[in-house]
């Protein structure tokens, strides 16, 4: 239980591993170079994986874990978001692109829409119980 109390915070922690690691050009080249539904893939994962943060959180919620706050859990988004990016300014095999921030940023909005609605419908079927 203890896991699913700091899945966030593990998250966070393979995220920062993975916007470290060197990946080589072959990679780099891979996943700029294909797109699925007009995207490129690389900027889908950086929604993606900013978005991990968010089924997370509503995985904690539905198993009856206290999450974040609303405000709290949007906080940790955007500076997780703004900083895997930044990061890389100070990586000297990495480096920062505009966009991959914007994506990040992408994923934080949705991944707070998300948790928004689960928190407004947990508040209602409560409302409702009582």
């Amino acid at each position: 239980m203890k896991v699913i109390r700091n899945a966030v915070w593990i998250w966070f922690g393979v995220l920062l591993i993975l916007n470290v690691i060197p990946l080589g050009n072959d990679v780099n080249k891979s996943l700029s170079g294909n797109e699925i539904w007009g995207f490129r893939v690389d900027y889908l994962l950086h929604s993606v994986m900013i978005l991990g943060f968010a089924w997370i959180e509503v995985l904690k919620r539905v198993l009856g874990f206290s999450g974040f706050g609303v405000w709290k859990f949007g906080v940790l988004v955007i500076f997780a978001s703004i900083g895997m990016e930044l990061i890389q300014l100070l990586i000297p095999w990495r480096s920062f692109n505009p966009v991959d921030l914007a994506y990040n940023l992408v994923g934080a909005v949705l991944g707070m829409v998300a948790v928004l609605m689960v928190n407004g419908e947990r508040g209602r079927v409560k409302s409702i119980e009582n």
